[in-house]
């Protein structure tokens, strides 16, 4: 097992080209032993720094954020509970994991709450991709804090992907997630837009900080390590491309800013003139009317 003392780094090439970080030949099984091997590896190198006299306080706590984020990521790709604190007790015990350590009996895990938890990872990438055209209509956009959102929005692409990916899943259980229609960007980017500048603040912030993006980053590396890529990923597995996310929900707030104003106007030309009836007619005339001719049959409009 690999030395995780350096878990804020992302996987070395030689480790990244191994036959054994091919997700068609790394069992799930394997995955999670490497996994709880580095929360137990990384559990050790906290007891040891802590203890020392002079202790390297930023150090101290990049490793206590990796320690943090190999115990959610583990969890999240299914590994059991009790792998997860037996790796912790033996790390505070300064026991290093090995090749030939063991660990107890597995005990069950509740795939609908994965899925549940991956479901709103999924969410939160959404919101990643329909903020950014919002926030910028409605406030100010640094260039720092865009190159921010972007950075997140790819590194939380890579970790759905990788998720949906280590925990297999099925075609069935993403049926709807990746749906991109308009009027589910329309849905979404309406309630941000309601949101109350205080609130619209705060969330703007918690996607775009640096810290937001470091540990997205570290997550990513985290799952990198122990085996996990996306070249034998099934295409139902992954979500658009970001770029494609990106450009979508762009489109969609210009669409609806666009219907928006041409609504504004069209209401606006009705009421100068004086007619109260959108259609021009009162309720009471429409028995009148005659019926339709052939002539006046719906035909569709060429697609220009």
């Amino acid at each position: 097992m690999a030395d995780t003392t350096q878990p804020l780094e992302p996987a070395s090439p030689a480790l990244a080209a191994s036959p054994d970080n091919n997700p068609g030949k790394t069992p799930p099984m394997l995955v999670h032993r490497r996994m709880a091997a580095a929360i137990q590896n990384v559990t050790v190198d906290l007891m040891l720094l802590a203890r020392e006299p002079h202790s390297r306080i930023q150090t101290l706590r990049d490793l206590s954020i990796a320690g943090r984020i190999l115990h959610e990521q583990a969890a999240a790709i299914g590994v059991p509970a009790n792998w997860i604190d037996y790796a912790r007790q033996a790390g505070q015990e300064g026991r290093k994991a090995t090749g030939t350590s063991s660990l107890p009996p597995r005990r069950p895990v509740s795939r609908s709450l994965l899925i549940a938890q991956l479901h709103h990872q999924a969410d939160t990438l959404w919101t990643l991709a329909a903020v950014g055209p919002v926030r910028r209509d409605h406030g100010q956009v640094s260039a720092p804090a865009a190159q921010k959102l972007d950075q997140h929005l790819r590194l939380q692409w890579l970790r759905v992907a990788m998720v949906a990916t280590a925990i297999n899943l099925t075609e069935a259980e993403t049926r709807g997630w990746w749906a991109t229609d308009p009027t589910h960007w329309h849905s979404r980017q309406t309630q941000i837009q309601q949101q109350s500048p205080p609130d619209q603040g705060r969330q703007w912030r918690e996607l775009t900080h640096f810290t937001s993006v470091r540990e997205a980053r570290v997550r990513v590396a985290a799952m990198r390590m122990v085996g996990i890529d996306l070249t034998a990923s099934s295409p139902h597995q992954l979500p658009p491309a970001p770029h494609l996310l990106a450009a979508t929900a762009e489109n969609a707030w210009h669409t609806a800013s666009l219907e928006s104003e041409g609504g504004a106007r069209i209401d606006a030309a009705i009421a100068a003139t004086g007619v109260d009836d959108v259609h021009g007619l009162a309720d009471s005339d429409t028995h009148d009317l005659p019926p339709p001719t052939r002539s006046a049959q719906l035909h569709a409009e060429p697609d220009f």
